[in-house]
């Protein structure tokens, strides 16, 4: 068994790709300042291409896009050419982004089909750098190419589809039917060749969990939804215990968590969550986990929590650190989850948690090297 001893630098430099944007079928606005990238994304038509110019934009406040088929694209490719920065941290005292209709995020989506967000960076933000409403029709979204840096809640959030734009009604006074929920959670989306890394461990605890409310991505009531060739870096709590770099759960199904590296994360692919499971029959059904990298972390590398139906298949996962967590986790699973073909290089904790609904076959588990 041999699992790279990379470093971070080392991770940094891994290739990514990620697929071809569509040719423009309809206008292209260049924007090259905050306000001109707030404009062309507020006004956009359906079908328009927005390109943003080489520079670092100081974001004075979000910016919500509603239009379909939308294309946000940096003009050169390169997502280190373009950045949309918040400029501030959650316990800043003065800070200077402002934001409307929800918590704060440099990009909303809301009531859009078939956007592309590409070749760009969203930085410095204390929540969230992209958001999408769950409850709101955002089918096809594609993220790619995307350096989600200093995000200190969540690089990526997708809220839950329990109401309508998240406006939280109780299940009493739902101002649409379950079924109709059902119709506009969020379908078909894609997240492919970002990068999502932290310079530093968060360092406050002004986030209701004592400064460990922090993952790449939180989605929620996805359906076939794919997750792949992406880098996640330095992701972790103020305590060592923040949520998965991937983080997917309440009602998601058929999601495919494919070939990414995770480095230094508390936690890596988490699909399901331990607590929020009264009232809902499961939080994640049909979900494949295979061919990740997982190296370091303290926390668990991959865990599966109320679920059903649950592949976990050739990954390679290390780590020297990992004590209190096992390398793979899966409870609660309603009826089958197979375990198969991964790599495990045990260090001071345990291999598995696993209740009995959950087959291991094949598996490679090795004792790490003593230093």
């Amino acid at each position: 068994m041999v699992i790279p001893a990379y470093t971070r630098e080392d991770v940094l430099r891994l290739p990514q790709q990620r697929p071809p944007l569509p040719t423009p079928g309809g206008p292209v606005v260049r924007a090259a300042s905050a306000l001109e990238i707030i404009q062309a994304i507020e006004e956009a038509e359906d079908g328009s291409t927005i390109v943003i110019a080489k520079g670092h934009y100081r974001m004075p406040r979000d910016c919500i896009l509603t239009k379909h088929r939308v294309v946000i694209r940096g003009e050169t490719g390169n997502r280190e050419d373009v950045i949309l920065d918040g400029g501030m941290e959650f316990d800043d005292d003065t800070p200077v982004f402002r934001t409307r209709n929800g918590a704060p995020a440099l990009i909303k989506i809301a009531h859009a089909r078939g956007v592309t967000i590409a070749d760009l960076t969203v930085a410095n933000n204390p929540k969230y750098g992209i958001l999408f409403f769950g409850d709101a029709g955002v089918h096809d979204l594609k993220i790619w190419n995307v350096k989600f840096h200093n995000n200190w809640a969540r690089g990526l959030k997708g809220t839950a589809a329990r109401s309508y734009d998240d406006r939280g009604y109780p299940p009493e006074v739902l101002p649409v039917s379950p079924e109709a929920l059902a119709r506009i959670r969020p379908r078909g989306g894609e997240v492919r060749g970002c990068l999502f890394i932290c310079d530093h461990a968060k360092r406050n605890d002004k986030d209701q969990f004592n400064g460990d409310y922090i993952a790449g991505m939180d989605l929620m009531n996805l359906k076939d939804w794919v997750i792949s060739g992406n880098i996640f870096v330095g992701l972790r709590g103020k305590n060592g215990e923040g949520r998965g770099a991937v983080f997917i759960w309440n009602q998601s199904e058929g999601v495919t968590v494919e070939d990414n590296v995770f480095f230094d994360c508390d936690r890596c692919v988490a699909l399901g969550n331990p607590s929020g499971k009264a009232g809902k029959p499961f939080h994640i059904r049909g979900a494949t986990v295979r061919g990740n990298l997982l190296l370091g972390g303290s926390g668990k590398g991959i865990e599966i929590d109320y679920g059903d139906e649950i592949t976990i298949s050739g990954n390679r996962i290390a780590s020297a650190v990992r004590s209190a967590h096992a390398a793979i986790h899966a409870i609660d699973i309603a009826s089958t989850a197979l375990v198969t073909g991964n790599e495990i290089v045990r260090g001071t904790g345990p291999t598995y948690n696993l209740d009995s609904k959950v087959r291991v076959v094949d598996d490679r588990v090795v004792e790490a090297e003593k230093t």
